[in-house]
């Protein structure tokens, strides 16, 4: 028969054994509230990824429509830098072309006259160039051309001194025009011309 001392010897062996055995057990396993599943994990952080690049693509879109914005109170001027010389080239062109048309219709001899005056104002506009339009209208008057002439006349804004010098010019080419040339308007003859050079007064000015 064993012993008490060897009895409580085991005892406390076997009792040592299974407190040894079990912390080593809890150091391994930690807690369950301590731990966190890999795919709620992942899931966690790809939605605050997503919530990150959605206000991120809020104020993008917010930021591209306060760009896009279109500002209509802004007025856009050619060649802003060089303005005010583009005017000033553009209105010594005009003049160029107006000098030209008087040149050739006063010149003494000339071929060609009045196609050369025509020619000369043919980038200006007669409702907008009252100048331009006096020197169409010579031109056709002097061609003999009286019926295009006068409705030319009826679109061009010109001053009453020169509106009294072009009815002169109708009445001068309608009295050498041939007696059925302003009736035949199927048939007509053809007109006759006035190739002289023009000696009347110039038209008025009118710089732009």
């Amino acid at each position: 028969m064993a012993s008490p001392r060897s009895i409580y010897g085991a005892l406390a062996a076997t009792l040592l054994l299974s407190i040894t055995l079990g912390g080593s057990a809890s150091a391994k396993s930690p807690p369950k509230s301590a731990t966190k599943s890999p795919t709620k994990s992942r899931t966690a952080a790809l939605h605050g990824k997503s919530k990150h690049w959605s206000h991120r693509n809020d104020r993008a879109g917010a930021a591209k429509t306060v760009h896009n914005a279109i500002n209509t109170d802004v007025t856009l001027t050619p060649f802003p830098s060089q303005a005010a010389a583009t005017r000033h080239a553009l209105a010594q062109n005009r003049r160029d072309h107006l000098e030209d048309a008087e040149r050739a219709a006063r010149a003494a001899a000339l071929d060609d006259r009045w196609s050369t005056v025509l020619f000369s104002v043919r980038d200006l506009d007669s409702r907008a160039d009252p100048e331009g339009c006096f020197w169409r209208l010579v031109a056709y008057y002097r061609m003999g051309q009286i019926e295009r002439a006068r409705q030319v006349r009826q679109n061009c804004e010109l001053p009453s001194r020169d509106q009294a010098i072009l009815e002169a010019e109708d009445a001068e080419a309608a009295a050498i025009q041939p007696p059925l040339a302003m009736a035949e308007r199927d048939h007509p003859p053809a007109p006759v011309a006035n190739p002289a050079p023009y000696g009347g007064a110039a038209p008025t000015r009118s710089d732009r």
